[in-house]
């Protein structure tokens, strides 16, 4: 079985279900493919995958968009807070929250396939800030921390993966109410070992 996913959807929770389908099904091959979202996506639409995992803000219980639908079906399988990713020592990095309207002029990293796109939420807070200050190309969350840690930057992250990146502070947004949501893409007929992780990580 082939499961592609984007950085962040790559949870704990994932990785379980995965542990428990291999002990349950003796001699299955899995293969975790971490891509872009919208690589996740095309996968999944052109058959190269079994099952995808996508991510990025929302309001709660809305749907992600997700490119190209076509005939595959998303179903949510986690939502948690939303945080934005600033540099340990910054002067806000002790708020318990922040607004993110507030931050719309600051020096954000577009990180598209690693972080939340700066697009998302330039919409949630309806405006047309949240420029980059630099690009980041590829899905390793550990670098792009890095990156904001020295400060060139900041980054929208689920706020349980931001306590793994040292140098650095996880706030969640508290205006407006926004989620980090992860949606499992799959064939309209997956195959029956595929069923299975569908139901682990929905039901």
């Amino acid at each position: 079985m082939t499961l592609a996913c984007g950085p962040a959807a790559l949870t704990p929770a994932v990785a379980g279900q995965l542990a428990r389908l291999r002990t349950d099904t003796p001699g299955l091959a899995v293969d975790v493919r971490v891509l872009g979202r919208a690589a996740v996506a095309q996968a999944v639409l052109t058959g190269a995958v079994d099952l995808g995992l996508i991510d990025g803000a929302a309001a709660p219980s809305d749907p992600l968009p997700v490119p190209d639908a076509g005939p595959m079906t998303g179903l949510a399988v986690a939502e948690q807070p939303l945080a934005v990713l600033l540099p340990a020592g910054r002067p806000s990095a002790h708020r318990c929250s922040l607004r993110l309207l507030d931050l719309a002029d600051a020096h954000w990293i577009d990180a598209p396939d690693t972080a939340v796109a700066l697009a998302q939420l330039r919409a949630a807070a309806n405006t047309d800030g949240f420029r980059p200050h630099i690009t980041y190309r590829g899905t390793d969350v550990y670098g792009l921390g890095l990156l904001v840690a020295a400060g060139h930057g900041l980054a929208a992250l689920p706020l349980a993966l931001t306590a793994a990146l040292p140098g650095t502070t996880g706030i969640r947004f508290s205006a407006p109410r926004l989620v980090h949501r992860t949606e499992l893409l799959h064939p309209r007929a997956p195959a029956a070992v595929a069923q299975e992780l569908i139901t682990g990580l929905t039901g």
